[in-house]
């Protein structure tokens, strides 16, 4: 992996390229699994200053599955989706960690 300033290895969720969700998978939504986002790693942009993470969100509450996207988000930016909020802790080759802040009650 190729370290930077940004590479913090701070933040509880893991997301790597090609997985369906991330690790741990984020806690159960009121409305059970089912209605759960599953977060993945789109794309890391090392060479960005700074440098960004695209993020991509399977949301299934809403009736039926759609995407959300979150292109650019830096070391320290939140993304809000279904009543989740999670914010960039790290972002390195391949690999970007997050930490949750808000969940549906």
């Amino acid at each position: 992996m190729t370290k930077s300033a940004s590479c913090t290895n701070a933040g509880s969720y893991r997301l790597v390229p090609s997985v369906n969700g991330s690790f741990p998978l984020l806690p159960v939504a009121p409305g059970g699994a089912d209605a759960t986002p599953l977060v993945r790693l789109s794309s890391t942009h090392l060479k960005n200053e700074p440098v960004t993470a695209d993020l991509s969100v399977a949301l299934f509450a809403s009736g039926g599955p759609a995407s959300r996207e979150f292109r650019g988000l830096a070391l320290g930016q939140e993304a809000t989706f279904d009543g989740y909020t999670i914010k960039v802790t790290s972002i390195c080759d391949g690999e970007v960690l997050f930490d949750l802040v808000k969940q549906p009650e």
